[in-house]
C-alpha cells in the first residue's frame, strides 16, 4: 500500500485548547432539549466545575510560564501566551453561552411548576418562611467583614467560598462618603445553594441561598443604620499548584500537608462577579486579589459558583433526571461461592457502573476473613470519605493478614483525605508506602495472596464507590500466572524504586510503556504496507503526547485503520490532507462519565486487548506509574470488542472531534435513522445477559 505524503507541519491541537473544547461540549450538553430538564442543569453544573478546576490549574500553570525567569525558553513563553489568549477568548464566548442557557433552563423549570425566585418576589407568607430559616440555621454562619478594617487581611479572610460584596449606604445623597463595603461568605458549605419554601397551589418554589441572605441584610446588620443595602456575588478563583519543599529534615506527609495549606494562600487567577457591580467596588477587589493584566476578570449574572446547579433539588416531581439504572449483580459471582475460588478458575472483567461496586468489596471482604489468605497489596489513589474499601483492609490487618496500602499523597485536591486515611490504617497495622513525591503512583492495582497462588485486579478508576456509580471503568480479575507476578513487581518497584525489574506481560511506566506501545503501533504500519489487516482502536480519556499524536498520524498515512473513542482532550485532528484522512474520533458526554481506557491492535488477524490506567499525555507515559494488563480471555475479549464498537458507533451522545469545530453526530441522521446511544446498549445488553443466564 502507497504511503501518503505528509504536507506542512504536523496538525497539532495545544492540551489547554482541546480541554476547552471538551468542555464546550458538555455545555452544548446542557442545550438539548430532548434530555431531561435536570439533567441539563446537572451539565451547567459539571461545565462551571470544570472550568473552576481548569483555571486553578491549568491556567495557573500557564501564568507561571509566561511569568517564569529568563531562563525559559523565549518560544516556551510564546507559545504558553498564545494558548492563554485563546483560552480567554474562548471563555468569553462560553460565558455568554452558558448565561444564556441557564437563563432558558430557569424559564423551562418555571413551566414544569418550579419556580426560582429572589428576595424581591417573595409574598408575605414567604418572607415569615425566609426570616424564620435565617434565624434558625443562618443566623451565626454569617459574618461580615469591613473592607476598611485596619486589621482586614485578604490573604487570611478571602477564601475559594462564594462572597456577597455587600454595599451599605448612610447617605445616599454622598455617595462617595455615605457608603461602607464589607464581605459576606454564603455558608454553602453548611446549608447548601437552595432553600426550597412550601409549595403553594402545586407549584415549588426554591431560592438561591445568597438571595436568602440578600432579604436577611437588616437582620445581619442590626446595630448599624443603614438606610440601604446593595449586595453582588463574587469568587476568586486562586492557583492550586503547591511545590514540594526540598527539605531532608520533614517528611512527605509533613511536606504535602504544608503545601496543602499554602494552597488556600495561592495566587488569585480569577474573578468572576456580578457584572452589576460598581466598576469602583471592581478595582477594590482586583487590588486585593492582586489581580494583573493578565488575570481573568469575568462579569456576568447576579448567581455566581454554578456548579450547585447539580445539586439542584427536584421537588419531588418525576421526570426530571434519567430514569435510574441500578448497577446489576454479576451472575458468574453467586453469593454462595468463594470469588476468590471463581477466580482462580476463570477471568472475570467487572464494567461498572453496569456491574456493581459490591463484586470487589466481597473479593476484599472475603480475602480479609478467609484462611487461605496470607497477604493483600493495593494501590489508592482516591479514596471515598467512608471507604468500605479501607475498612476490609483494616479487617484483614486485624485478621492477622500482612497488608500493605500504597497511598498517592499528591492526588490532586485529595492529598489530605489521603494523609488522613493513611495515618488512620497505620493505627491498625497496615504497612502504609507513601508515593514517591516525584513519581506520581496512578496504577490501580490488587494483588491478593493465597496458599495455592494470587490473584490480581488491575482496573482503569480508583477504588472508590462513589466514583464506581458515576464513571465507567474496567477492572480485570484474573488468577494468570504471569500478569499476577508482574502485578507483584510492580508493589516491589513502588516500594524500592531503586530496582529494575522486568515485565512479561505487563506495560508499566514510566519505563516500560512508551517504546512497547511504538512496537505495537509499528507493527500495524507495516502489515498495513504489506496490504494486510491493520487497525488500531482505543478508548481513553486524553491524547495530547506529541510523540503519540506523531505516532498514529503515522498509522493513518500509512493505511492504518485508527479509530477513537475519547472524552477529553484531544490534540489530533481528523481529515487533514496527508495527515489525517480518515482518522475518526468520537467523542462521548452522557449520563455517565466516560473513564474506561481501552487498547485493542489488530495483529494481522491476531489482535492484542489491553486495560488500564493511563491516557496518552506525556505526565502519564513518563512520569507516572501506569499499568496496562493484556486480556488473552476470548469472552472478555469480544465483551471489549462490544464495548469500543457501541462507543464508536453512538450518534445520541456521540460528537465528531474536529478542533474548535463542535459537531453532534446526531446532527448528521437522516429522518429515517434512529440515534444509538452507547452507555443504554451496554446497559441492556448486561441486563440481557443476566436474564438469558437466569433463564437459562
Amino acid at each position: 500500500m502507497q504511503q501518503r505524503q505528509h504536507r506542512g507541519p504536523m496538525p497539532y491541537i495545544e492540551r489547554d485548547t482541546s480541554w476547552m473544547y471538551f468542555n464546550k461540549r458538555i455545555l452544548l450538553e446542557a442545550m438539548r432539549p430532548d434530555l431531561p430538564l435536570l439533567e441539563r442543569f446537572n451539565y451547567l453544573g459539571i461545565y462551571s466545575n470544570n472550568l473552576d478546576e481548569f483555571f486553578r490549574v491549568r491556567v495557573a500553570s500557564l501564568r507561571r510560564l509566561i511569568d517564569s525567569a529568563e531562563e525559559l525558553p523565549t518560544t516556551e513563553r510564546k507559545k504558553a501566551k498564545e494558548t492563554l489568549r485563546t483560552i480567554l477568548r474562548l471563555n468569553r464566548e462560553y460565558s455568554q453561552l452558558f448565561d444564556e442557557t441557564f437563563a432558558q433552563l430557569v424559564r423551562e423549570l418555571k413551566a414544569a411548576h418550579i419556580h426560582i425566585i429572589n428576595e424581591r418576589e417573595l409574598t408575605s407568607s414567604q418572607e415569615e418562611e425566609v426570616l424564620s430559616f435565617f434565624m434558625d440555621k443562618i443566623n451565626g454562619f454569617t459574618n461580615p467583614i469591613f473592607i476598611n478594617s485596619p486589621t482586614f487581611n485578604p490573604e487570611q479572610h478571602l477564601k475559594e467560598s462564594l462572597y456577597l460584596a455587600v454595599v451599605l449606604w448612610h447617605d445616599q445623597e454622598e455617595p462617595e462618603t455615605g457608603h461602607e463595603v464589607a464581605l459576606l461568605e454564603v455558608p454553602v458549605r453548611e446549608l447548601g445553594r437552595f432553600f426550597r419554601l412550601r409549595d403553594k397551589d402545586g407549584e415549588s418554589y426554591l431560592m438561591f441561598l445568597d438571595d436568602v441572605i440578600r432579604y436577611c441584610l437588616p437582620y445581619i446588620f442590626i446595630g448599624r443604620e443603614y438606610v440601604q443595602y446593595e449586595a453582588y456575588t463574587f469568587k476568586f478563583t486562586k492557583d492550586a499548584e503547591f511545590e514540594i519543599e526540598q527539605d531532608l529534615r520533614s517528611s512527605v506527609i509533613e511536606k504535602v500537608s504544608r503545601g496543602v495549606k499554602r494552597r488556600k494562600r495561592g495566587e488569585t487567577v480569577r474573578v468572576v462577579y456580578d457584572q452589576a457591580l460598581s466598576p469602583e467596588i471592581l478595582r477594590k477587589l482586583s487590588a486585593m486579589a492582586e489581580l494583573n493584566f493578565r488575570d481573568t476578570r469575568i462579569g456576568g449574572g447576579r448567581y455566581h459558583n454554578m456548579r450547585d446547579l447539580m445539586d439542584l433539588p427536584d421537588c419531588g416531581r418525576k421526570g426530571l433526571r434519567f430514569p435510574k439504572q441500578p448497577p446489576l449483580q454479576m451472575n458468574e459471582f453467586h453469593y454462595t461461592q468463594s470469588m476468590i475460588h471463581q477466580i482462580m478458575h476463570q477471568d472475570r472483567c467487572l464494567h461498572f457502573p453496569y456491574y456493581s461496586f459490591d463484586h470487589f468489596l466481597r473479593l476484599l471482604q472475603e480475602a480479609a476473613i478467609s484462611e487461605e489468605v496470607t497477604e493483600i497489596r493495593i494501590s489508592l489513589y482516591r479514596v471515598a470519605q467512608n471507604s468500605k474499601v479501607v475498612k476490609a483492609l483494616t479487617t484483614a490487618a486485624q485478621n492477622g493478614k500482612r497488608v500493605t496500602a500504597v497511598v498517592e499523597l499528591l492526588a490532586r485536591f485529595d492529598e489530605q483525605s489521603n494523609i488522613n486515611w493513611g495515618k488512620k490504617m497505620q493505627d491498625f497495622g497496615i504497612n502504609v508506602v507513601l508515593g514517591h513525591e516525584k513519581l506520581k503512583v496512578h496504577s490501580k492495582l490488587v494483588y491478593i495472596r493465597t496458599k495455592h497462588g494470587g490473584i490480581a485486579c488491575i482496573g482503569s478508576g480508583n477504588l472508590h464507590e462513589g466514583t464506581a456509580r458515576l464513571y465507567t471503568d474496567l477492572m480485570l480479575m484474573t488468577a494468570h500466572k504471569g500478569i499476577v507476578h508482574d502485578v507483584m513487581q510492580v508493589f516491589d518497584f513502588i516500594e524500592r524504586p531503586f530496582i529494575a525489574p522486568h515485565f512479561h506481560h505487563l506495560l508499566v511506566a514510566p519505563n516500560d510503556m512508551r517504546q512497547p506501545l511504538y512496537n505495537l503501533i509499528n507493527k500495524e504500519i507495516r502489515l498495513a504496507r504489506a496490504g494486510q489487516e491493520a487497525y488500531i482502536r482505543l478508548k481513553l480519556n486524553h491524547i495530547v503526547d506529541e510523540k503519540m499524536v506523531a505516532k498514529l498520524y503515522e498509522a493513518v498515512t500509512a493505511g492504518v485503520r485508527v479509530e477513537l473513542c475519547l472524552r477529553g482532550n484531544c490534540s489530533l485532528l481528523p481529515g487533514v490532507p496527508g495527515y489525517s484522512e480518515g482518522l475518526f474520533i468520537n467523542a462521548i458526554i452522557s449520563r455517565y462519565l466516560e473513564h474506561s481506557r481501552i487498547y485493542v491492535f489488530g495483529g494481522g488477524g491476531e489482535p492484542k486487548y489491553y486495560i488500564g490506567s493511563t491516557d496518552w499525555m506525556t505526565r502519564n507515559l513518563d512520569r507516572r506509574i501506569e499499568v496496562m494488563t493484556p486480556v488473552y480471555d476470548p469472552a472478555i475479549q469480544r465483551e471489549l470488542d462490544f464495548i469500543i464498537s457501541a462507543g464508536l458507533r453512538d450518534t445520541e451522545q456521540g460528537y465528531y472531534v474536529q478542533g474548535e469545530a463542535v459537531r453532534p453526530r446526531r446532527d448528521d441522521l437522516g429522518p429515517d435513522e434512529a440515534p444509538f446511544n452507547s452507555q443504554q446498549a451496554l446497559y441492556k445488553y448486561y441486563e440481557a445477559k443476566k436474564n438469558k443466564e437466569n433463564n437459562g
